[in-house]
């Protein structure tokens, strides 16, 4: 209801303009015969007026963004009542150009906070962490904008168009002599002591701002029109285009035919309606949806539990049917059809086994720390951080932790070995957790689309295969796409998977075109109501600018098909390779802007610990982890079991 409101606050504010701007150009002789309750400009007036005390009523009740509501129906509500005051004084004295000129820019003021008001009152929105658009290039934009729209009303009201009537050139000259300090004072001055020079100056720079902005607002389109960045900031991108492109063709065109009034009406409108997209970008680089606004609860495994015992009373009967061969292909689809995600325990269980190796990658010193062993002291520390180093934690991550945990040392806080294991516990721990998100699955009309990516040999494949069978325990319908179609098996490999869990595959032939087989799979996945789609994509190199600017095309032609799509990129990392796995996600999150992590082969190196330095440098959620070669093996990431896995005594 709020945002409704505002929405009719916006259109009679721009009503209101362009009566405003009618009235003004029409020079009307007395101004009190224009205002009366007749006139569209009185009655629009009113209605906005009515529309701001409304606003500041409401937002006492406005429970979604209370404040900002509150802040912003107050500032709508000073900038009316300047307005008003601006207009009363101009209606008494019509020759006050300073009148003229903050009765106009305080009208466009209400316009863009009324704007501002609609943008930041939607529901869902929250403010970002980090920024994730062009918010500084926007808010410049902004500043030379306004400092152009000055210029602009300036000109129309001292008539200073007439004094360069040629274009592009001012009086056959690109740099005309003028009195360019004289626009400085101009609004002191009345206007029959404006000289000539200062009007050709003040034309001038109203045309090399215009120059300017030309250049900065193409720039900012195609910086806010890139596909790392969201949707919203996209479409701003593209209306700043389109505004933009408008407005200059109005320029040349009231240049052409000396400004008749209905193009120097549009002018000025579009104008303030060049604001709004400036206006969008800024604020979608600081807003977005909240990382877990998709949290729905899961399916209950609970009864899936209980299907093993009827279980071999109605699917042998089936199975045999569609297949002539024997009956092991039966037990195989039993055994997968009933697999259910294994209790917490029992993964908590076959994390702390699986851990081994990583635990050993910490230099076998966290085994050491245990009580009466060794004096916690300096010479412990440095064992403790060449430990964390070869680990491959980072040399931020293990600064950062042992220099806490050199100040509790001095501060008499770690007096003996199960003080400093209790402190390094939580030092990981605080780390991490901020990445603790796993993957929920929303319901929603169409297909959750995820697109895996990664280099080669980091198991992405073999992922999808476990997450499809995870997906669909948890009842979700799941199909997948193969996107690799560059590597040789790589489709029979995913088909394999699909086979053996009864998950139909959308694929091409060994080099087909990858987007094209991600774009059949959305299409195929919304024509039969599937809950899931997994595209698979090709391995690539994370330093390979040509086949990231493929992948960032791969992401770009889900959009046309669903604009929010993919809903997840999940990025999968070989724990394994230690620090390079912190510059491919670096990377990879720059091409095509990362919203999860899975880290495989944990059980198999002893470099595991480059997680915390992915969860300190890149802030990704960590999705999934993988410990193993089984199913159950891949599991949602939980980081207090993981650090507490790693303090476990061999």
């Amino acid at each position: 209801m709020y945002r409704k409101i505002t929405f009719v606050g916006l259109l009679l504010a721009f009503a209101v303009m362009a009566a405003g701007a009618l009235a003004r150009l029409q020079q009307t002789a007395l101004l009190f015969d224009f205002i009366t309750a007749q006139s569209a400009h009185f009655q629009a007036a009113i209605g906005l007026t009515a529309i701001a005390a409304l606003l500041l009523i409401l937002s006492w009740w406005q429970r979604h963004c209370h404040l900002p509501a509150m802040m912003g129906a107050l500032l709508l509500s000073a900038l009316m009542a300047s307005q008003i005051a601006l207009g009363i004084g101009l209606l008494k004295t019509p020759g006050q150009h300073l009148y003229q000129l903050g009765h106009l820019m305080t009208g466009m003021a209400v316009l863009w906070s009324i704007y501002w008001l609609h943008l930041r009152t939607a529901p869902g929105l929250t403010r970002l962490h980090k920024t994730n658009g062009p918010l500084w290039f926007s808010r410049f934009s902004i500043g030379l904008l306004l400092l152009q729209i000055v210029l602009g009303a300036l000109v129309g009201i001292y008539q200073a168009g007439a004094a360069c009537p040629d274009f592009p050139a001012c009086n056959g000259q690109w740099l005309p002599d003028a009195d360019y300090t004289g626009v400085i004072n101009i609004l002191r001055a009345d206007g029959g002591d404006i000289s000539i020079e200062t009007l050709v100056a003040l034309n001038w720079l109203h045309r090399a701002v215009a120059l300017v902005c030309f250049v900065l607002f193409n720039g900012l389109m195609l910086v806010a029109t890139a596909v790392k960045y969201p949707t919203a900031i996209r479409k701003a991108g593209l209306w700043l285009s389109f505004l933009l492109f408008v407005q200059v063709g109005l320029g040349i065109i009231g240049f052409k035919f000396a400004m008749p009034e209905w193009i120097n009406i549009a002018h000025t409108l579009f104008a303030a309606l060049l604001m709004l997209p400036l206006i969008a970008i800024g604020f979608y680089s600081r807003f977005g949806q909240p990382e877990t606004d998709v949290v729905v609860s899961r399916p209950q495994p609970k009864p899936a539990i209980e299907i093993p015992s009827p279980i071999p009373t109605p699917i042998p009967a089936p199975i045999p049917a569609p297949t002539p061969k024997p009956e092991a292909k039966a037990v195989v689809t039993e055994t997968t059809d009933i697999y259910v995600e294994p209790a917490p325990e029992s993964l908590y269980l076959r994390l702390k086994s699986q851990l081994g190796r990583t635990r050993a990658g910490l230099g076998g010193i966290l085994s050491t720390l245990q009580i009466g062993q060794k004096a916690v002291n300096k010479d412990l520390l440095e064992e403790l951080e060449d430990g964390l180093l070869m680990a491959d934690v980072g040399i931020d991550v293990t600064t950062k932790i042992i220099n806490n945990l050199n100040q509790s040392l001095e501060r008499h806080q770690l007096n003996d070995a199960a003080a400093l294991r209790s402190a390094l516990q939580t030092e990981l721990l605080n780390i991490i957790t901020p990445c603790n998100k796993p993957l929920v699955i929303p319901k929603k009309d169409g297909p959750f689309v995820i697109l895996v990516v990664g280099v080669n040999g980091v198991g992405k494949t073999t992922t999808i295969g476990k997450l499809a069978k995870r997906l669909q325990a948890q009842g979700h319908s799941v199909m997948l796409a193969a996107g690799d179609t560059f590597r040789a098996a790589a489709v029979e490999q995913l088909q394999t998977w699909g086979e053996r869990n009864n998950i139909q595959v959308v694929a091409q032939h060994t080099g087909a075109d990858s987007a094209s087989v991600i774009f059949d799979g959305i299409q195929s996945a919304q024509a039969k109501g599937i809950d899931v789609l997994i595209a698979d994509t090709a391995g690539r190199l994370h330093t390979k600018d040509n086949l990231m600017e493929e992948l960032k095309k791969v992401k770009r032609i889900m959009g046309k098909l669903d604009e929010t799509a993919p809903h997840e990129v999940l990025l999968v990392l070989d724990a394994g390779t230690g620090q390079n796995a912190l510059s491919q996600a670096k990377q990879f999150n720059e091409a095509v802007a990362l919203t999860g992590l899975a880290l495989t082969k944990l059980d198999g190196t002893a470099k595991g610990g480059v997680i915390f330095a992915l969860a300190k440098q890149c802030g990704i959620p960590i999705r999934f982890i993988g410990v193993g070669e089984g199913i159950d093996d891949l599991q949602d990431f939980n980081a207090e079991a993981f650090v507490n896995a790693l303090f476990i005594n061999d």
